[in-house]
């Protein structure tokens, strides 16, 4: 299935990017960047959503090229930031999901600079993402579903170099 019609017949319209709010101005200003563009562009950044490790495998691994979101609004590393003070003003970037769309748009069904993990073309979506369990009407009373859905909120989308702000649709906190 195509990515447009993986969208329609999920009914998605937004994928999700997670910051601090004093990242907000400078969002405005640049979109949001890739960490490569981020150092290119001496970008001052108050609060990142990855740690310095995070930051050496996605070199490592190439991953420094990409603006990295989320499936949901909801991912476990934002959790895990808010809760050990690194991000203490957590806002959710609302992206238009047309940015999938693009060409050089990736994803992974983990979290990406893990060991071993693959990476895949946006177009096989459907084919490598539990896509059922972050969108579809499932029973979230059951426990082999809610496990699924756990697994599947660390993966990831990553677009190319940038987002730009004509993509950013909405800001919320938390």
């Amino acid at each position: 299935m195509s990515i447009e019609k993986t969208l329609n017949y999920y009914g998605i319209k937004s994928i999700w990017h997670f910051t601090d709010l004093s990242n907000l101005e400078s969002i405005e200003e640049n979109g949001v960047l890739s960490l490569r563009n981020i150092i290119k562009n001496k970008v001052d950044v108050s609060c990142y959503g990855a740690d310095d490790l995070s930051h050496r495998l996605d070199r490592r691994y190439g991953l420094d090229k990409y603006v990295h979101l989320s499936f949901i609004k909801e991912h476990p590393m934002q959790y895990v930031k808010t809760r050990d003070g690194d991000i203490p003003n957590p806002i959710w970037l609302e992206i238009d999901a047309s940015v999938l769309f693009n060409s050089d748009s990736v994803f992974s069904n983990q979290v990406a600079n893990k060991t071993n993990t693959e990476i895949y073309n946006i177009e096989d979506l459907t084919k490598y993402m539990d896509l059922d369990v972050l969108w579809g009407r499932t029973d979230w009373k059951n426990p082999q579903i809610q496990q699924r859905r756990r697994a599947a909120k660390y993966g990831e989308i990553m677009i190319k170099d940038k987002i730009n702000i004509r993509d950013i649709i909405g800001v919320s906190h938390g």
